[in-house]
């Protein structure tokens, strides 16, 4: 490998152990993952916390590691860490329930390199000087690199869409667990209903867990108004497969009487036939850990933001 990228076996040796930034120049960095990426080269993980006495771990702090969509970030940011030589550890937040400050923080204190936390808040121990560094996923705190993904142009295409099949008037099924992506769908879906006239506090609204009987009950008490609108607009998939369900329990049929637009084309919607805003879980995982390695190596990342597709499907179109 040394020969390859033209230099010692020390240099490599400096680079790949995590130790080149201030050593070695970024150019000759680069040539040396370059070569051992040529060459199939994997770091020993193990062998290499014998050494160092670290782990090359990275910590990814999740809301939920039920839900679908946080699988396939994990395997995105497991596939990257795995490129470099790191592991990544899942912790459960369990939408705050177990407290910000206990496991990440507890894990800050021992052999790990640094954290992702997907939607949600950074301890305050992990702002100090000196902590951890620390990449937002879905999320956006004031000095931390953050990558998310466009929800505002993937609403917009939905609600465009639901406007062209001409429903004016769109009820919307929201997430009860919160958040800064979830507003900003809310955001938009208000801001298209305002723009049409219409007054969304006076539109059908529902709440519900990201769970079937939670998503089935609150989609069948919607679906059941006599106000109710002749199309939905859901936070996710999870939920919007719920409107579906609901609606042929109640002989409802999707999307003549009822059209239902979700959001993170899961598989779910794609059994289901429902129209969905589809992001690549895998590329926000891999993005994440990308600026955590630059932050690591000693960059300054840029703040990303990944794209969105609108899949139309059976439940608006069919």
């Amino acid at each position: 490998m040394a020969k390859r990228a033209g230099v010692s076996q020390t240099t490599v040796s400096l680079v790949l152990s995590g130790k080149g930034p201030g050593r070695v120049s970024e150019a000759t960095q680069d040539a040396v993952r370059a070569a051992a990426k040529e060459l199939g080269y994997r770091p020993n993980a193990a062998a290499r916390a014998l050494r160092s006495g670290t782990a090359s771990a990275v910590g990814l702090v999740v809301r939920d590691v039920t839900h679908p969509f946080f699988g396939r970030t994990l395997r995105g940011a497991q596939r990257a860490a795995r490129e470099a030589g790191h592991v990544v550890v899942l912790i459960d937040d369990n939408y705050g329930a177990e407290g910000r400050d206990s496991s990440a923080v507890a894990l800050a204190e021992g052999a790990i390199d640094g954290f992702l936390f997907f939607a949600a808040k950074v301890p305050r121990a992990l702002r100090e000087p000196g902590s951890r560094p620390v990449v937002i996923v879905e999320y956006e705190q004031p000095r931390i690199p953050f990558v998310r993904l466009d929800v505002e142009t993937g609403a917009d295409a939905a609600l465009a869409h639901l406007q062209q099949l001409g429903h004016r008037e769109i009820g919307y099924l929201r997430s009860r667990a919160g958040g800064q992506t979830f507003d900003r769908r809310r955001a938009r879906w208000a801001a298209h209903l305002g723009r049409l006239g219409i007054d969304p506090e006076a539109m059908v609204v529902g709440e519900a867990d990201f769970d079937a009987p939670s998503a089935m009950a609150e989609a069948r008490r919607l679906l059941e108004r006599p106000d109710r609108p002749g199309a939905f607009f859901a936070d996710d998939d999870l939920l919007a497969s719920g409107l579906v369900a609901a609606a042929r329990e109640l002989g409802l049929r999707v999307p003549q009487d009822v059209a239902v637009v979700g959001f993170d084309d899961l598989d779910v919607a794609r059994l289901l036939d429902i129209t969905s805003v589809r992001f690549d879980a895998e590329a926000l995982g891999a993005a994440a850990f990308g600026l955590l390695l630059a932050r690591l190596r000693g960059k300054r990342p840029r703040n990303v933001v990944l794209p969105s597709e609108l899949v139309v499907r059976g439940s608006t179109a069919g």
